[in-house]
């Protein structure tokens, strides 16, 4: 009876490692491929040149697969946007001119919305809702254009807000060309 348990136990050992070791190497097989970096940054949506030096920038990226790719994206997004309304929010406070006040307190409201949208996206990409991501990380990209184009009537423009601004909106882009031609099932876009 003990030689039967102990020969089960090692049975069950052995069945055990094999699959972490199975599911190991299937996860590091999946990794995002180049071609489909290619796929990516070369869609018609997206600013090439900013998501191929995105994609290099950090060595993260190459070790994702392509959903968590997707989640590293919502996550930068949303830590850019939290960063950029903090800003805004400070120069409103800050600025005396009246007309950058305003345009520095649109881009802090747009950006507070963003933040929202952004939540909303990470709870629609854990279930899957696909049309909720589309929505939320879409209207982020509206909200980020929309404050770019405010800032273009600032006295002294900041380029660094300006290129935050930028990234944010980019990095949207990025993420909804994922979720139209590598995510969703049916790609119709793509």
């Amino acid at each position: 009876m003990v030689a039967y348990v102990k020969n089960n136990f090692l049975l069950v050992l052995i069945v055990v490692l094999l699959l972490f070791v199975v599911s190991s190497y299937a996860k590091i097989s999946t990794k995002v491929t180049t071609s489909e970096i290619r796929g990516i940054c070369t869609h018609r949506d997206v600013n090439a040149s900013f998501c191929y030096e995105f994609m290099k920038s950090s060595p993260q990226i190459a070790t994702l697969d392509i959903s968590d790719l997707a989640k590293f994206l919502i996550n930068y997004d949303f830590q850019k946007t939290l960063d950029l309304m903090k800003h805004f929010q400070s120069l409103t406070n800050r600025t005396t001119d009246r007309s950058s006040r305003d345009s520095y307190k649109l881009c802090s409201e747009l950006f507070s919305l963003g933040i929202h949208s952004l939540e909303i996206a990470f709870k629609a990409l854990a279930t899957n809702d696909y049309d909720t991501l589309n929505r939320t990380v879409g209207n982020m990209s509206d909200y980020a254009e929309d404050c770019g184009s405010e800032l273009s009537s600032v006295i002294k423009p900041i380029p660094q807000l300006l290129k935050g601004v930028s990234i944010v909106q980019n990095v949207s882009d990025i993420f909804l060309v994922i979720l139209e031609c590598f995510l969703r099932k049916e790609k119709t876009l793509c």
